[in-house]
């Protein structure tokens, strides 16, 4: 093993090749359906298909991944096949983390499982939206980092009032935050990359989003939006009560009902 890796290190092109095209492959692996067939026997799992909070409208999404899963058998079996993304890329970013300690090749691994993971060659390219192997990878990166900024995006959702951010702004602020720690640009591309293809993969769900709130005035408290992301009423009801914007709106609305 050791005359292998020893190779490997001497070709750090081949040995970048070689964890990138692993990560993927195994990244490709989709255990949303894997879970699904254990459970139902049926192969084919079906579309993701929400009404939408308040209106007719059915809010309708090509992702494959936990969320489905929990939507169509229940979040115990959700859960496990979170977990099982997450592990599916994070082990093979620590093993490369800890064969060639000498340089960052684990992020080849890591960038490309989540590739896999929400361009899966095994389903013709239809896989989840990468939540899952990234909290697991970014575990194995900087796992105080994760906390740091989850904590942050906490605080900072409930300055903006906003559940999302709370959710996901935390991918964001890792940029700067593995920029900071390394002392190194190319964990900042990494995570830079790791948010395109994140955001990249969320546009269709994004655009179908803002076209439901703009075009057609409907109007989502955080408490909807909580819970249509499977993140519970409980936050959402918090932060449109106590959020420091929703607490700015309420003043605003009583200061013009005085004059």
């Amino acid at each position: 093993m050791s005359e292998v890796t020893a190779f490997l290190i001497q070709k750090p092109w081949l040995l970048a090749i070689l964890c990138s095209v692993t990560g993927y492959f195994i990244g490709s692996v989709s255990f949303a359906r894997i879970v699904y067939f254990i459970v139902t026997k049926n192969r084919k799992i079906g579309s993701f298909s929400e009404p939408v909070p308040h209106s007719d409208e059915t809010f309708e999404s090509d992702l494959v991944s936990a969320t489905l899963v929990t939507k169509k058998i229940g979040a115990r079996y959700g859960c496990m096949t979170s977990i099982s993304d997450m592990l599916k890329v994070a082990l093979p970013t620590l093993l490369v983390k800890i064969l060639f300690p000498s340089q960052p090749y684990y992020l080849f691994t890591a960038l490309f499982g989540v590739i896999g993971h929400n361009l899966p060659v095994y389903y013709r390219f239809k896989g989840g939206r990468g939540e899952s192997p990234i909290l697991g990878i970014l575990f194995v990166i900087n796992w105080f980092g994760l906390l740091l900024v989850n904590l942050a995006a906490i605080i900072l959702g409930f300055i903006m009032g906003s559940v999302l951010v709370v959710r996901w702004g935390g991918y964001v602020l890792m940029i700067f935050w593995l920029w900071y720690y390394f002392n190194d640009w190319r964990y900042a591309l990494f995570m830079i990359l790791i948010n395109f293809f994140f955001w990249f993969s969320m546009r269709k769900d994004l655009s179908h989003f803002m076209e439901l709130k703009k075009k057609k005035g409907m109007e989502f408290t955080e408490e909807d939006v909580s819970q249509f992301i499977l993140m519970g009423k409980s936050l959402g009801r918090a932060l449109d009560k106590y959020s420091l914007f929703a607490v700015y709106k309420r003043k605003k609305n009583k200061y013009r009902q005085s004059k």
